[in-house]
């Protein structure tokens, strides 16, 4: 490509503003600049081969982990539902196909009193619900591991209630990342007459019931006028199907025992006053044994990805150093059309360093981050060098770094925003923490205007005195303010040359032409 096709490549990749400013752009200063942009755009390649390798590389391991924990849940299920033989009782062994002191086939009612037991499902669950739900023999999950996007199947055995003999429930993501939904697909129950458990028989009038959880939702999220009812309703149904996932499928038999309640998998001593209760005990001790595995797999793949996601932010490293060079101007660029190098640190044709605002102008062009730049920002933003990101040793959750240069605004040359998690892959979070800004006296951005970029590093707090919808609109507000920090980390970090040249922007518009 001829040098006047590159400057005039330049200039359609970047924003309009940016555009608008290229236009008085003397062309010798242009050349240099599209130098370095090429030389940012091949280490961005690099980049993004390393990412795609990293992703692909954790699919496979997810796949592989979710196998192991196959042989493990068919081994719950045989013993719950009494058709396998568990070692260990009085007499040497014991038949769980047909216990002889109870006539009592596997463990009654395991999956109703698992979910019973659990706070938010038993909410859900009315008397009604009940002597359904004691037909459920097993629950089975896809994407059982770090995966938002799943199927939950229950199994069901003949009952009087409905002629399905597995319900099942799919959540489908726009975003896995931010949870943002698409759809939620129910199975449509084929209840017996009379028996309808989510509408009354007589009115047909919708009726509380753990079986609504089954109904199908669409969330269009293209739509403006949106139903705010129905996202709840999404949301509310997410979260139930997250719990059964997370929580009753994988620690069952913990639930079932009351061990995990409020939080506690602390073992506890199972008392019985029947007959069958010697059999019943060396059942669930059977079942804690088979937890005991879960558990240590759910651990080893846990420490696994961590290793991996921390080899490859190794592998990043050089190249956002080098990012950061051409950026800043402290490094040389091979291929200036006529010296073969051009030196950054001073460009001997335009005494321009580095990529001017490069931050500012991906940050600008970045369709969720422009939303809290105002005006008054664009000065102070212009003297940010560099942005960064890195888990934390002692929590869930990842640190943001914002590098600026010597500013008239304040005296800070890095700002921190800090996401203490309590589970990531859920997005539930503990806290939110910001540096302190020291302004210069009259310059605190802040305090000019109702709305600033910088109060991103005042995130919300939510105090535990505090209930209702006060408590919930605290909650939505920092939900929110996590999903910029993510837009930091997981788009602007990662791709930031994209951004600053518009590449990701026309790509995307392409793929919606293509769609549509």
């Amino acid at each position: 490509m001829c040098s006047d096709e590159k400057d005039n490549d330049l200039r359609a990749s970047l924003d309009k503003g940016a555009r608008a400013d290229l236009l008085a752009v003397p062309k010798d200063k242009l050349e240099n600049l599209t130098q370095k942009i090429e030389a940012l755009r091949q280490i961005q390649s690099q980049r993004d081969e390393l990412e795609a390798k990293f992703l692909e590389e954790r699919a496979r391991h997810e796949a592989e982990c979710e196998k192991l924990y196959q042989p493990l849940f068919t081994k719950r299920f045989d013993i719950v539902s009494g058709l396998d033989g568990v070692q260990g009782a009085a007499n040497g062994a014991m038949d769980l196909g047909e216990d002889k002191a109870s006539k009592e086939k596997g463990v009654p009612n395991f999956w109703l009193t698992a979910m019973k037991n659990n706070s938010l499902l038993a909410q859900e669950i009315t008397k009604a619900d009940e002597e359904a739900l004691k037909y459920l023999i097993d629950i089975k999950s896809s994407g059982i591991v770090c995966c938002p996007e799943f199927k939950l199947e229950f199994f069901f055995g003949p009952n009087p209630y409905f002629k399905n003999y597995v319900l099942a429930k799919k959540f489908v993501m726009i975003d896995e990342v931010k949870l943002i939904f698409d759809e939620a697909i129910g199975s449509k129950i084929k209840w017996y007459p009379g028996k309808c458990l989510t509408r009354e028989c007589s009115t047909r009038k919708p009726k509380k019931s753990f079986f609504n959880f089954f109904k199908s939702l669409e969330f269009p999220f293209y739509d403006e006028s949106i139903d705010v009812k129905l996202l709840h309703q999404l949301e509310h149904d997410y979260e139930i199907g997250v719990t059964i996932k997370k929580e009753i499928v994988c620690h069952a038999i913990s639930w079932f025992c009351g061990d995990a309640t409020c939080g506690r998998r602390t073992k506890r001593k199972l008392e019985y006053d029947n007959p069958a209760a010697g059999n019943l005990v060396q059942k669930i001790e059977s079942l804690r044994k088979i937890e005991i595995e879960l558990n240590k797999l759910e651990a080893e793949f846990l420490e696994k990805r961590r290793k991996e996601e921390a080899n490859y932010v190794k592998l990043y490293q050089p190249l956002d150093t080098k990012r950061y060079d051409i950026v800043n101007g402290v490094n040389k660029v091979k291929g200036a059309p006529n010296d073969g190098a051009m030196v950054q640190s001073e460009d001997k044709a335009t005494k321009e360093k580095g990529v001017p605002d490069f931050w500012f102008i991906a940050m600008e062009s970045h369709h969720e981050l422009c939303q809290n730049i105002v005006r008054h920002d664009q000065g102070a933003l212009k003297y940010l060098t560099d942005i960064k990101w890195c888990r934390i040793n002692d929590s869930e959750g990842f640190k943001l770094e914002f590098t600026f240069g010597p500013n008239p605004y304040f005296k800070n040359s890095v700002l921190e925003k800090t996401y203490r998690m309590i589970d990531e892959t859920y997005i539930v979070i503990e806290e939110a923490i910001g540096t302190v800004i020291d302004w210069y006296p009259g310059q605190c951005l802040i305090e000019k205007a109702e709305r600033s970029f910088f109060n991103f590093f005042k995130p919300p707090e939510v105090p535990t005195d505090v209930e209702g919808f006060e408590a919930e609109k605290l909650r939505y507000q920092l939900r929110c303010d996590y999903d910029i920090g993510v837009a930091f980390r997981d788009e602007l970090i990662c791709h930031a040359v994209g951004w600053y040249t518009g590449d990701i922007i026309r790509k995307r518009m392409a793929n919606l032409k293509f769609l549509g």
